[in-house]
């Protein structure tokens, strides 16, 4: 379905919703080994945060779309919500 009142803002709240569904699904699935992908977790964390900073303090979106096209090849946002994120970034709105 798609979202008509898409807003960098309101792509960010997915983007993080998106992660923290899939923190909590690796840490259920792996949680026995996955010390390894737990870090990779955090290091995307890291990476998203850097990414915020940067488009509020500079409206460069180029962290946004990093953290979109990883949780997009994960398979944690569906083609509609790359495309919706993506056109939004586009914009800068």
């Amino acid at each position: 379905m798609a979202d008509t009142n898409m807003t960098v803002s309101r792509a960010i709240e997915l983007l993080l919703d998106k992660m923290n569904t899939r923190r909590q699904y690796v840490g259920g699935t792996f949680a026995g080994w996955g010390g390894g992908t737990t870090g990779s977790i955090n290091i995307q964390q890291r990476d998203m945060n850097a990414a915020i900073t940067l488009w509020r303090e500079k409206h460069d979106v180029s962290g946004l779309r990093q953290i979109t096209a990883e949780l997009h090849a994960y398979g944690n946002l569906t083609d509609t919500e790359h495309d919706q994120i993506m056109k939004v970034l586009d914009g800068d709105t």
